[in-house]
């Protein structure tokens, strides 16, 4: 073996011993003794003998007088009133509605659901005191959203069963308290962290930074030929060729400083250095990072941008490399999340304290939906206290059904780091939703559309499914006139307080720019809006996607309607019936249909009438690639390779 070969691998075992110090102690720089040190104390806080040698550095006998280990409880800020307060009000009402003798019949299924609830807030609290770390943000979102779905279902639960319709509304009532918390303790536990003025935030968790830079120096090794089985059965050596071409046609182009890069001690030094400058996720560190890690991760790219275009020959082990090392770029893309220091803090303390003074327009429609939602809700809890029918029943259902939307909206601002990137326009599908149900006038049951065909206009008519429901069909008098035809409310409103329909308008000016006059919308003006929508152009802001704008919101609706569709069965063992299933479920086309199918199918039709029409390369009329309906995508299985050839004989046999 020759003294290179003895160096490398000495270096690379050095570097595994490396990181498993830093995976497993969780510490910055292994090399530092005192680091080490306080790892391994806190790793062994709980062992006897630890706390045995602790004790001997503090003059006391070996093994026999442990330290106890106390800490002082935390000051009782008001997040902590309000967790304590919205826990208690949770407990109190699933406990109202088990003790109830009417509920006897679904006590099992509400003990199931007190299970589930309790351990969610739980999980929900203890991930969204950490804020900063991607994965237990993520994972708040996500029991925020279940509590959410179980907020809405205790609601549909209890329109569908008056007598217990209170008990269970107070109860969605204290699951939202819960939810506010969840997003109010990340905002916090990211300024109680200094995490004032900083705008990055990693997109993949610390733990998993170390994971990404070691299969990158692992993509290298195999390509360079030191992990290598080179020359062995009939394997070809690809990626020493590819390695080879690299290094010379980067020499003979002058690339010497991404050339350094194929260097295994080069690369773990410039990884490394991004890693180091993260601290572990401290904010000091997110915010040093985002000063500083522009200059390297631009290195990177340029890397993997230009070797990608310098062979011709196909590598598995080069391709390896550049999936690594674009894996490992884009966990320092920054992250959104940063606004929810706009839902946690006052916003008195917003000059000067957490960020620039000016806040921009994205940020500002969040504090404003975040305002109007709590208005939406109480007007709503209002709806049913008065005369109770089947059409009030089904009105209740659709606009709960538009809360929980409102929520999710909310969650989609919380996360977005744009004007109008990917998680803003799925929330302003929620405005089209608002549309189906409070606007539904204006709008003929067939629509038309000019296009331009070999540059002579050709007007082209769009047929339509008539929609049978009263207060959706089209050109009809609305939700709030439907409801008036059963005298459910003055002449003036219908049943709908004024509120509630001011509400609803606001919430969607603030989802969506709503005319000509809401230039001061955003970045994103009403007209820029409106082509993107129409013309169902590609991406209008925010990270790049393949995506496109009318696509995204038909995609986000689809969902909804999908996931609406599966809680039949569930509704159906939980209530009485004295609302039938099908007129809240029922997928069809008819006089029959239910009202959640009816809703989404009418703000799904109000998106492609919005969306002009085009003509294909083969002089054939489609659209956009906007589907008429909503389809369950399977995953393609491509056939087995015997197969292929089994159909490319038998083609050539024929």
């Amino acid at each position: 073996m020759t003294q290179n070969a003895i160096g490398r691998d000495g270096s690379a075992q050095a570097l595994a011993i490396d990181n498993l110090l830093r995976r497993e102690l969780k510490v910055g720089d292994p090399k530092d003794p005192q680091q080490i040190a306080r790892a391994l104390s806190d790793r062994y806080q709980g062992d006897l003998r630890a706390q045995a040698i602790e004790g001997e550095a503090q003059g006391l006998p070996f093994l026999r007088t442990p330290v106890l280990r106390t800490s002082a409880p935390p000051p009782p800020t008001a997040t902590n009133v309000d967790l304590e307060q919205a826990k208690h009000d949770v407990v109190k009402d699933l406990d109202t509605l088990l003790n109830d003798s009417l509920s006897k019949d679904i006590r099992p299924e509400l003990e199931g659901w007190q299970s589930v609830i309790h351990r969610s807030i739980e999980e929900g609290v203890a991930a969204s005191r950490y804020g900063l770390d991607p994965q237990k943000r993520d994972a708040a979102f996500a029991m925020r959203r279940q509590l959410g779905e179980y907020a809405r279902l205790a609601r549909l639960v209890g329109v569908l069963t008056p007598a217990l319709n209170r008990s269970f509304r107070n109860l969605a009532q204290s699951l939202d308290e819960a939810c506010s918390v969840m997003l109010v303790l990340m905002g916090e536990s990211m300024a109680n962290l200094g995490f004032a003025g900083g705008r990055f935030l990693l997109q993949a968790p610390y733990s998993e930074l170390q994971a990404r830079r070691d299969a990158v120096l692992n993509a290298l090794r195999q390509l360079d030929g030191v992990a290598a089985m080179v020359g062995q059965g009939s394997t070809w050596p690809r990626g020493l060729r590819a390695y080879r071409q690299l290094y010379t046609i980067l020499e003979a182009r002058g690339q010497g400083d991404i050339r350094s890069l194929m260097n295994e001690a080069e690369l773990a030094r410039t990884m490394d250095e991004l890693i180091q400058l993260a601290s572990g996720g401290a904010p000091n560190g997110l915010r040093a990072i985002g000063a500083t890690a522009w200059a390297p991760l631009a290195r990177l790219h340029r890397f993997v941008q230009t070797t990608i275009r310098q062979l011709a020959s196909a590598s598995p082990e080069l391709a390896t490399l550049h999936e690594a090392m674009q894996l490992f770029i884009d966990g320092f893309v920054p992250a959104g999340g940063f606004r929810l220091l706009r839902v946690a803090r006052p916003s008195v303390l917003n000059y000067g304290l957490y960020g620039p003074s000016r806040i921009d327009p994205a940020e500002q429609r969040l504090i404003e939906l975040v305002n109007r939602r709590g208005a939406l809700a109480r007007e709503l809890d209002c709806l049913t206290d008065g005369a109770y029918g089947r059409a009030t029943a089904l009105a209740q259902i659709v606009l709960d059904k538009v809360l929980y939307d409102v929520d999710r909206a909310i969650d989609y601002y919380c996360v977005g780091d744009a004007d109008l990137g990917l998680p803003e326009a799925r929330a302003a599908a929620c405005s089209y939703l608002i549309d189906a149900v409070i606007n539904p006038a204006g709008v003929e049951p067939a629509f038309t559309s000019t296009v331009l065909f070999n540059n002579a206009p050709i007007i082209v008519n769009h047929p339509r499914i008539a929609n049978p429901w009263p207060w959706l069909r089209r050109g009809g008098i609305g939700l709030p006139g439907y409801l008036e035809q059963f005298n459910l409310g003055p002449p003036a409103s219908g049943i709908l307080p004024q509120g509630v329909l001011t509400e609803l308008n606001a919430i969607r000016q603030v989802l969506r720019p709503s005319g000509p006059s809401a230039a001061a919308w955003g970045a994103t003006t009403f007209t820029a809006y409106q082509d993107g929508l129409r013309q169902n152009r590609a991406w209008l802001g925010g990270s790049a996607s393949t995506l496109r704008f009318a696509q995204v919101l038909h995609d986000e609706l689809c969902l909804q309607r999908e996931s609406d569709l599966q809680w039949r069965a569930l509704v159906e063992q939980m209530t009485s019936g004295c609302v039938t299933a099908d007129a809240i479920f029922r997928d069809s086309n008819d006089a029959n249909a239910g009202c959640l199918p009816m809703v989404l199918d009418r703000a799904l039709d109000l998106i492609r009438e919005a969306t002009q029409q085009a003509i294909d390369p083969n002089n054939n009329l489609a659209s956009l690639e906007v589907p008429v309906e909503c389809a369950v995508l399977d995953t393609p299985v491509p056939p087995h390779f015997e197969e292929s050839l089994q159909q490319v004989v038998g083609s050539l046999t024929a």
